[in-house]
Formats: structure tokens, sequence, C-alpha cells
């Protein structure tokens, strides 16, 4: 073999060898950008996942505070329904002295506490007190039962009457305001199925 086929020998080796080098090459190539694609895939998805879950985290949270604020607002709004019934109710009561049947309301209150007094004291001497305005609407009615009629010094005592013992060890009231009192629970309750069609959880 001459030296001019030797040297054309030698360059189509040397064009093999590095033919071979360039594919290996690329193949590695290949296989480390698969991997980056995979790995920077897998980072995505991960990125998005902790992503996603955030924001269903804030979502939540966000839900939970209106949630907790329409519940604050309702009963800031069924508490003031309330205490304007009620203050329409007190007020009414205060202007009961001037109606017709002031009278008979009163007395019907007096008959009550006296028979629930001689049924539970009957051996305690008493002493009605009631407001002086009041205390001659008593007077006959008292005939029957013998107690003694003593004015409250107080001048804008409730409606009604307080029964005592002499010693006042013992007192049994019976007044409008403490009547109102004993029904709110119930009065509230109407309110409540009228203004919200159902009683709202505390």
């Amino acid at each position: 073999m001459s030296e001019k086929e030797l040297l054309k020998a030698l360059e189509q080796d040397a064009k093999r060898e590095y033919a071979g080098i360039i594919e290996e090459a690329e193949k590695e190539a290949d296989a480390v950008l698969k991997t980056a694609v995979e790995e920077a895939d897998g980072l995505r998805q991960k990125e998005f996942e902790k992503a996603r879950i955030s924001v269903e985290l804030q979502k939540l949270e966000t839900l939970a505070n209106v949630r907790l604020y329409a519940k604050e607002l309702t009963l800031k709004e069924r508490q003031f329904a309330i205490s304007k019934v009620f203050d329409a109710a007190y007020n009414r009561l205060q202007g009961l002295r001037h109606n017709k049947d002031y009278p008979d309301i009163l007395k019907r209150f007096f008959k009550e506490a006296a028979d629930k007094w001689l049924i539970h004291m009957r051996d305690a001497k008493a002493a009605v007190l009631a407001s002086k305005k009041d205390i001659a609407i008593l007077s006959d009615l008292n005939n029957d039962y013998g107690f003694e009629l003593i004015p409250n010094p107080i001048e804008n005592m409730p409606t009604g009457v307080v029964i005592m013992s002499k010693d006042k060890k013992y007192k049994m009231a019976n007044t409008l305001d403490l009547r109102l009192e004993k029904a709110k629970a119930e009065l509230v309750s109407m309110i409540d199925k009228m203004l919200f069609g159902e009683i709202p959880k505390s």
C-alpha cells in the first residue's frame, strides 16, 4: 500500500471514529436532556401541586371568614331586633298605668300573688309593697286578705305588687317587668322564627 493510500485509509478510519464519538455524544446528550426534562416536569408538577394546595387552603380560609362574618352579622341583627321589640314592650308597659283597664290588671296581679302567698306562706305575717297611686286601688280587695299595704317610696316602681314578710326574709313579686323577663325566652324564640325562620345557633 502506497503512502497516499495509507493516509487515505487512516483518514477514513479517523472519520468513522469521529462519527462514532459524535453519535455517542449525541445519545448521551439526548439522555441527559430527557432526564432534565423529566426532572423539570416533576418539579413543575410538585410546584403546581403546592400552588394548588395553597390556593385551596386560602379558599377554605376565605369561606370560613365569610361564614363567620355572616354569622356575626346575623347575630348582631338578631340582638338589635330583639332589643327593639323589648324596648317597645317595656315602653308600652310603662304607659299601662294610663290605660282604663289598669285597675283590673293591678287587682289580678295582687290576687295572684296573694293567693300564692297564702298557699306557701300562710303563717307568715305579710305586707304588700305597691306604688303610692296603686294603694287606693288595692284597698278594697285587700279586705279579703288583711295584708298591710305599704306605699313604695320608689316613684318608678314597676307595675304590680311585691308581698314580703314583716321580717323581710321572704319576698314574692308579681310585676309586669318580671313577667316580661320570664317570657323573654319564649318571645326571643318567636322573634327568631319571624325574622329568620329558625333559631340561630350561638
